[in-house]
């Protein structure tokens, strides 16, 4: 079989039917079967990835599904809702991520496109990013935006993530604003927003935050640095600073990386010497929430302050 004549470097891995006649590429050659066709009038090039982690393809798909529509979108147009957030890596449940179809908004008086495998959106808000070369809604509205298809738990792991300690992709000001400009989900978002805390380091943390209050617990504070005779000691995931019990949460990379072992065992040791108790929360206990819960609650009893 001839291999295929080479597509022209200026089209890039997404481009319109149309884009490529201009550029010289027969009918012909756009029939191959190395191009795909995920929307009509459009042509894609696969880009493979060597990666075998199921999140990073997942995205990856994303982008290039995001990169053959914006190839063939109306002049006026930008990714938003459920498409946004994953673009940005809001954390989102399997059920809201499964749906394949991209979200794409237009400004309010424009029709929204109607193609397979696409929702469009009207919007009245239109301030947006640019993302990966394409146009994004910005990050608080993405996020008031799948307000509707969340609970307020996943909301509110959703709303800690975007005013993370490193890299925050908002402010909460911004996703006030949001929230109450929102059409739908607006109430929850708002709701949510009364349990949002800035300075969080992973979704599993806010989990484990949102575990304990919903099992009666006081609120432990998120970002206490704790120091010791005027040393630093950490900055634990979650505190009870009047206890001194300091409670961290362990992905499966605390283990299987040497390093980080070795540096959590040091950081633990530091913690016990200053006073503290440290306890750990894993994937397992955060099942577990009724266990869990019931672990800090007689921690908190035996250094209850007198």
């Amino acid at each position: 079989m001839p291999t295929p004549s080479r597509i022209p470097a200026e089209l890039g891995d997404a481009f319109s039917v149309p884009e490529a006649l201009r550029a010289g590429v027969s009918r012909k050659r756009l029939r191959a079967r190395d191009l795909q066709s995920p929307f009509r009038g459009g042509r894609s090039i696969p880009v493979p990835i060597s990666t075998a982690d199921p999140f990073a393809r997942q995205h990856h798909d994303l982008v290039q599904r995001c990169r053959a529509f914006a190839a063939i979108a109306p002049a006026k147009f930008c990714f938003s809702n459920v498409t946004a957030a994953a673009l940005y890596g809001i954390p989102l449940p399997h059920r809201v991520r499964a749906d394949l179809r991209l979200d794409v908004g237009v400004p309010a008086g424009r029709q929204p496109p109607r193609r397979r495998g696409v929702r469009g959106h009207r919007m009245d808000d239109w301030v947006m990013r640019t993302v990966l070369g394409m146009p994004v809604v910005d990050p608080a509205v993405a996020w008031a935006q799948v307000a509707s298809l969340l609970t307020l738990n996943e909301l509110i792991v959703a709303g800690d993530f975007m005013v993370r300690r490193k890299l925050p992709f908002s402010t909460l000001d911004a996703m006030i604003e949001a929230a109450h400009a929102a059409r739908r989900g607006g109430p929850l978002a708002r709701s949510a927003l009364l349990e949002v805390r800035p300075g969080t380091d992973s979704p599993p943390e806010t989990e484990t935050r949102l575990v304990l209050v919903r099992g009666g617990l006081p609120e432990p504070v998120v970002g206490y640095t704790v120091y010791h005779e005027g040393y630093f000691v950490g900055t634990p995931d979650l505190a009870y600073v009047a206890e001194k019990i300091a409670i961290e949460y362990q992905g499966s990379g605390h283990w299987l990386d040497p390093a980080v072992f070795e540096d959590d065992i040091g950081r633990r040791e530091l913690f016990e010497r200053a006073g503290w108790k440290v306890i750990l929360v894993t994937a397992p206990r955060l099942r577990h929430p009724t266990l869990l819960v019931t672990l800090v609650r007689d921690a908190l009893r035996e250094r209850a302050v007198a």
